[in-house]
């Protein structure tokens, strides 16, 4: 006799709520993806940059100091995050920005850009991106919420 069960079986075993959870979560995430693309959600950065950079507001910051810390202590891979401390001037004031990055040496001079608040941003990619793991999670807690309505107990 054969005790194993097969892909079909296997897949066939599990309760309705679980594939409407699954299908959900999956929905979710590619109306995320559709949206994204669009640059209807995510996309306040980018908008940001490019009100800077139409009104002129940059300046040239120059690395003052850099140092980096090894995210893993295996000593077989070069996972590195470097942090420099840049320093520009703005409004005849000199000030200082530090800037993450994974990989990489960052550069000697990066360009800065302002708001009309004077806040200052590069157009660099951030180390910790927080709304990239939102991306991820709003299809789980979809997922989640659909196996709850319907009554699903583990």
């Amino acid at each position: 006799m054969n005790d194993q069960l097969s892909i079909a079986e296997a897949l066939g075993s599990f309760p309705p709520e679980v594939w409407c959870g699954t299908i959900a979560g999956i929905v979710t995430f590619a109306i995320e993806l559709v949206l994204v693309s669009k640059g209807i959600i995510f996309s306040g950065r980018n908008k940001r940059l490019e009100k800077a950079r139409k009104a002129g507001r940059c300046v040239l910051g120059k690395r003052v100091r850099c140092h980096y810390r090894d995210k893993s202590s295996d000593n077989k891979t070069c996972n590195r995050r470097y942090v420099a401390q840049y320093e520009y001037t703005l409004n005849g004031k000199t000030k200082t920005k530090q800037i993450t990055s994974l990989g990489s040496e960052p550069g000697y001079t990066i360009w800065l850009y302002y708001d009309e608040k004077g806040r200052v941003f590069t157009d660099g990619p951030t180390a910790k991106d927080l709304l990239t793991i939102v991306l991820y999670i709003i299809p789980v807690l979809v997922a989640g919420l659909v196996l709850k309505v319907l009554g699903f107990e583990p």
